[in-house]
């Protein structure tokens, strides 16, 4: 159990989180591996990973303003251990760019260096007792830019070592991107702009420095105003130096079980079953198959849901989160404004990754903003942005997968909008037939529904595109089943079923009906004897999973349904039940 220890859902304080008797999980190790790093470090991850709760620990760890507090702050962590000679030493100015956008009243650039004074006043409110009156008088009547010259120069002629921490070094550019195209983004990174200005004023003024952010597409154009920061983002020391391990995560249900109104379940049961949902994350080439990271407030938000209730949330995707994974449409509005004719290339590796789960390219570490449309640059934002995460090297080629359920539902989601944008789709009466569909075994309305409202979207196309745009939308609206765990392409008897839907049974116990359904899709010009021999092809793959052994303890007491749903094109051709069994 953990005493009065609170859930810290949402903290990104280190402060208040130790102040204040909330849990941590000691991430403070990383410290000798930073430090072993070098002093200019650049690190990206996805959003909702922890990144802002890191440098707050960094920042306290190195300020020499809090080194009363340290034994307080860090003496039962591992640092405080064994601390290293940095500890305490450093002058920390911090900034966090994700604040710049707030108001409208002026430019970006007024914008901007009002936030770097408001931070350098704040600094120099911390450390006022270290520079004289005349200096503080005088800083305090100079705009940004003189503020900032007069601190570092003061700072070096008396020997003050300084830290440098900007969190979301690319916040507010990624949203100029978006919103304004690239000219104006190019305004403010190239040639004079006051962006690159800034980032040439910091090279060389700071004894140390650590940025975070999600891409490292603004780095990369800033790359000669800013070229001696080591990017340790795939580094494999790092891999889980943000986000949680499963043993982590293991400790923390565990230290909780008791507390509250959690008493029920044994902790590793809770751990497996939010797994699928959370886990996934591999950001090292070295660590792939090996090492897996938790998404820490997906995993937070389940915990503190289970020591409100004693039972987990209603919904398991958190809907702060889920608003913030729409990052498909992020990078397709960022790739929109840079060239729109190409705006529209985001569907089909889109519809190849909810197909498959999986998709190969090479993932590229640095590119400019210019360059996102090349399609590997384009891919690797998905990276970037969390959509895939590493998943292996195969036949000479790097793959990437969806690391889980949370983010599956994002691509399901964003191709749903997709498909559906040039109608008005009744959901309500979608939700009716799924319900039948789960719990009357009503199978054939709701099939026939998803037949009808595809040959409603976009002309289908031929060939292999074809067959993964209607692969796509199927798993789109069946990857809206909240009834059923979702596992399209599972293994059973050496083959891969198409769609194996099998009850969630933490939230849906109570569903009656399973289903193994068999996609077949032919070109719109097949002849009846390719039809003929899709369909065999069907009844007898059905057959085969039926006889895996897996399959009673999956369907676990439901009535089977295997089906055989057929296409020519866009035309539903055979919807059939080959076999009906309750197991």
């Amino acid at each position: 159990m953990t005493g009065n220890c609170k859930i810290p859902y949402g903290i990104s304080s280190f402060t208040r989180l130790r102040e204040e008797g909330y849990y941590y999980v000691d991430k403070t190790a990383y410290i000798h591996t930073l430090e072993l790093c070098g002093p200019f470090l650049f690190f990206v991850r996805p959003r909702r990973f922890g990144k802002s709760l890191f440098i707050s620990m960094l920042e306290s760890y190195y300020d020499v303003a809090a080194k009363d507090r340290f034994q307080a702050l860090f003496g039962d962590l591992d640092i405080g251990r064994e601390p290293t000679e940095n500890a305490s030493r450093y002058q920390v100015l911090t900034m966090d760019f994700s604040q710049v956008n707030r108001g409208a009243d002026r430019t970006l650039q007024e914008r901007f260096e009002r936030y770097i004074g408001d931070c350098l006043d704040a600094f120099m409110f911390r450390y006022g007792d270290k520079y004289d009156e005349d200096f503080r008088r005088a800083f305090a009547a100079a705009d940004a830019a003189s503020k900032f010259t007069k601190l570092v120069t003061y700072a070096r002629t008396k020997g003050y070592p300084l830290y440098l921490f900007i969190d979301e070094y690319d916040n507010f550019t990624n949203a100029m991107l978006r919103a304004e195209g690239n000219d104006s983004y190019e305004a403010i990174t190239h040639g004079q702009g006051f962006y690159r200005e800034w980032f040439k004023a910091f090279k060389g003024n700071f004894d140390r420095i650590f940025m975070t952010g999600v891409s490292p597409v603004t780095m990369d154009d800033l790359t000669s105003g800013f070229n001696i920061a080591s990017n340790i983002s795939q580094d494999m020391a790092c891999n889980a130096m943000i986000g949680f391990s499963e043993a982590e995560v293991l400790k923390m249900y565990t230290d909780f079980k008791g507390t509250g109104l959690y008493a029920k379940g044994e902790p590793c049961d809770w751990v497996r079953a939010i797994k699928p949902w959370y886990d996934g994350y591999c950001f090292a080439e070295e660590k792939r198959g090996k090492e897996s990271v938790f998404n820490s407030d997906m995993s937070l938000y389940f915990l503190q849901a289970l020591v409100k209730t004693g039972k987990p949330p209603k919904n398991w995707v958190d809907r702060n989160i889920a608003t913030d994974y729409a990052k498909l449409q992020v990078i397709a509005d960022i790739q929109r404004r840079i060239d729109p004719e190409r705006a529209e290339e985001i569907l089909p590796p889109t519809e190849t990754l909810a197909a498959d789960g999986e998709i190969a390219f090479p993932l590229v570490e640095s590119f400019s903003a210019d360059q996102i449309q090349n399609p590997d640059n384009f891919l690797s934002l998905f990276y970037y942005y969390g959509i895939v995460s590493m998943k292996e090297r195969r036949r000479g080629a790097d793959w990437f997968h969806i690391p889980n359920v949370c983010v599956k539902r994002q691509v399901f989601d964003y191709l749903r909008l997709h498909y559906t944008h040039t109608r008005s789709p009744n959901w309500q009466e979608w939700a009716r037939l799924a319900s039948a569909f789960a719990y009357d075994g009503e199978w054939r309305p709701f099939l026939e529904r998803l037949a009808a409202d595809f040959a409603d979207t976009n002309p289908v196309r031929g060939g292999i595109q074809g067959e993964h745009r209607i692969q796509g939308y199927m798993q789109a609206e069946f990857g809206h089943l909240d009834f059923y765990d979702l596992a399209p392409e599972m293994e059973l008897a050496r083959g891969f079923c198409d769609f194996c839907l099998f009850p969630e049974r933490h939230r849906f116990g109570d569903v009656t009906h399973s289903y193994h359904v068999e996609l077949k899709h032919s070109a719109k010009d097949a002849s009846d004897a390719e039809l003929a021999a899709k369909y065999e092809e069907g009844v007898a793959q059905l057959a085969r999973y039926r006889a895996d052994k897996s399959v009673p303890s999956l369907a676990h007491g439901t009535t089977l349904h295997q089906i055989v749903f057929q296409f020519k094109g866009s035309e539903l051709v055979c919807l059939e039940q080959i076999a009906e069994e309750i197991l």
